[in-house]
């Protein structure tokens, strides 16, 4: 039986790569580290040291991952992990060479204490529009604030970080800003008083990253290609810093061009693809499908360019809460009323028990493959294909044709009905968010439309929560500082 490796054992993997690259002062190779690997009880107590991971659990989960995982996925990883750590060790944002490495769950404080902050806005908030956003943000990984997958402590300064993140956790901060969030808010951007307290511990983060003290990286494999490997070279790797800086983020957000340039309905694939431009550049999409192999999940949005995930994901429920607050709410309106006229003595579920949010729930797909009765089972799904065709040729503007839904379908349903309701799941989801955000489309403005994909777009690549409206932005939740390593 195989082995797959969990995301933390990757995490873990690269913590170790670092913490090896800092102690050797050199160059490490891919040898020494599936050595390591092979055998974590055999590394010196110097790395160990400086590196911050579950040895317990991980000296099984190494030795499983090399022996019983896939050979190209321990090739992979283990040559990604040794050319980011010879990148980044020796790059100007390391100061020194006394850093302890953990993975992000090692060290929860560190988005543990963002995760607290943020239940405690949700709770005390003046704005209820804010308690929305935050019950929202405070359900999450935290990874929308800050996506780091390794922190970098300077080993001096490990007790009074860790201190202090604790401290802002318990919501009683001993760290003190000499900003305050009233020097921020211009004509053109408000800053929601209520995250005074995110403020304080974004100038925290900010501060322990600009001085080398704490550094959160965000991870991303690193791949050779085709020529680098017969060339026997090694890959360039990508190292960006994202610097907090609250009055550049404010121009960002102010100069940020986005523009949707089409939405692509295809009746061959199971998604949406919506393609954008940012500050005239070409090449950006956002791939609208499901990302988990099981019908009981909702599709997400992954926003990138070309084939490169580089601008991260978004969620139903938060595409839902950006239209609303973006005065979008009227697409869903549209697509409510239709549905109701289609299925006229049927209730049609929106959101799911995990997330709210305003498009067809995929309970009902669910049904339709596991119940024998009801509105929704395997006795009405044929019947209801006409019904579901002809919703998805409205979504897609008629682009997707009635027919072309049918044929599939019914030849589909004939083989693996599973698959099919899967298809068809997604395949709506999917069409249901392009359709808010298609300007060949008139259910709600343009303006609206291209003030929902900048909100998306910030929010996903961890830049913030922002709503671009009535030409003012407001800033609901502004991320923080962490080097962006690889992809």
């Amino acid at each position: 039986m195989s082995f797959k490796p969990l995301t933390q054992d990757k995490e873990s993997l690269q913590a170790l790569a670092f913490s090896m690259r800092q102690e050797k002062g050199s160059d490490i190779t891919q040898d020494e580290l599936k050595e390591a690997m092979m055998d974590l009880s055999q590394i010196k107590s110097s790395v160990r040291k400086c590196c911050d991971i579950d040895y317990s659990k991980l000296i099984n989960r190494f030795n499983n991952w090399y022996e019983r995982g896939s050979e190209k996925d321990v090739e992979e990883w283990t040559n990604s992990s040794v050319w980011v750590a010879n990148s980044v060790i020796p790059s100007r944002f390391i100061k020194g060479s006394d850093y302890v490495f953990s993975n992000e769950i090692g060290d929860p404080t560190f988005r543990g204490a963002f995760r607290e902050i943020a239940k405690d806005i949700s709770k005390n908030a003046k704005d209820s529009v804010v308690k929305k956003i935050y019950s929202s943000l405070a359900k999450g990984t935290g990874d929308k604030w800050n996506p780091a997958d390794v922190l970098a402590i300077k080993k001096s300064k490990m007790s009074q970080i860790t201190n202090q993140m604790k401290a802002f956790q318990k919501g009683n901060p001993t760290y003190k800003s000499s900003s305050t969030i009233g020097n921020v808010a211009t004509e053109s951007l408000d800053i929601v008083k209520d995250m005074e307290m995110l403020y304080q511990y974004n100038q925290f983060v900010d501060d322990n990253y600009k001085s080398g003290n704490c550094i959160p990286i965000s991870l991303k494999k690193v791949s050779a290609t085709s020529k680098e490997i017969k060339a026997q070279t090694t890959p360039s790797v990508k190292v960006k810093s994202f610097d907090h800086k609250e009055a550049k983020g404010i121009q960002d957000s102010l100069n940020l061009k986005l523009d949707v340039t089409n939405v692509k309905y295809e009746p061959t694939n199971a998604k949406c693809i919506v393609e954008f431009t940012l500050a005239g550049e070409k090449g950006h999409v956002m791939d609208i499908r499901g990302f988990q192999s099981g019908m009981a999940n909702d599709v997400q949005m992954q926003l990138q360019k070309g084939a490169a995930a580089n601008h991260g994901k978004a969620t139903l429920g938060t595409f839902t809460l950006i239209t609303k607050l973006s005065q979008g709410r009227v697409a869903f309106s549209k697509q409510r009323a239709l549905l109701r006229k289609l299925f006229p003595k049927k209730k049609i579920p929106t959101g799911s028990s995990r997330e709210r949010h305003a498009f067809t729930a995929f309970s009902i797909f669910v049904d339709y493959d596991k119940k024998a009765t009801g509105d929704f089972s395997r006795r009405t799904f044929k019947m209801d294909i006409p019904i579901w065709a002809e919703y998805l040729e409205f979504l897609s503007g008629k682009k997707h044709k009635k027919k072309d839904t049918i044929s599939y379908l019914v030849k589909t349903c004939d083989q693996n009905p599973t698959a099919a309701l899967k298809w068809l799941k997604n395949k709506i989801q999917s069409y249901e968010v392009g359709q808010v955000v298609d300007k060949a489309q008139t259910q709600i403005k343009s303006l609206v439309k291209e003030s929902i994909m900048k909100s998306i777009y910030t929010q996903a690549a961890s830049k913030g929560f922002r709503i671009f409206r009535d030409k003012k932005i407001t800033d609901y939740m502004s991320a923080s500082s962490y080097l962006k390593v690889g992809g």
